[in-house]
């Protein structure tokens, strides 16, 4: 597993921000429909080698509470790309009972590796957060959404 580089609180969770929105870099951000679609999904990549930081889960009502206070203090800046319609999204989905991992996939190889989990599954959502652009990684026919840029 690749060595984290990003900023973390406490419990070693990414705390990384675009002009003030939630914006975890190089981190895959996935809503289940299920709490135990979810715990399944982090427990069968914490024995693939992720560790607690690597693979953080968070509860509806928790990551409802952070998307909503995000969404209540960013700037303009963030308000004009789309990080702050990613949150809103996660708000979204979090309001309706899905519960989160964020999972640290630095590169392609990981990504892949994280969705050959993740897509065993229903999800709500998966987006990628890349350095310039948030990629949705829902599953559709023709592979993954294209990318957008922040």
């Amino acid at each position: 597993m690749t060595q984290r580089r990003q900023l973390a609180d406490a419990l070693g969770n990414p705390l990384l921000k675009d002009f003030g929105a939630f914006y975890p870099t190089g981190y895959i951000v996935v809503a289940f429909e299920s709490g135990e679609d979810a715990r399944r999904t982090c427990h069968e990549l914490r024995i693939g080698g992720y560790d607690e930081q690597d693979c953080a889960l968070y509860e509806p009502r928790e990551m409802a509470v952070r998307a909503n206070r995000n969404i209540n203090t960013t700037g303009l800046m963030a308000r004009l790309g789309k990080s702050v319609a990613a949150v809103k999204r996660h708000a979204s989905a979090a309001s309706n009972g899905a519960t989160f991992l964020t999972i640290y996939a630095p590169d392609d190889i990981e990504v892949e590796r994280v969705m050959n989990v993740v897509r065993r599954r229903p999800h709500v959502l998966a987006h990628r957060y890349q350095r310039f652009a948030i990629q949705d990684l829902a599953e559709r026919e023709d592979g993954p959404r294209t990318t957008s840029t922040r």
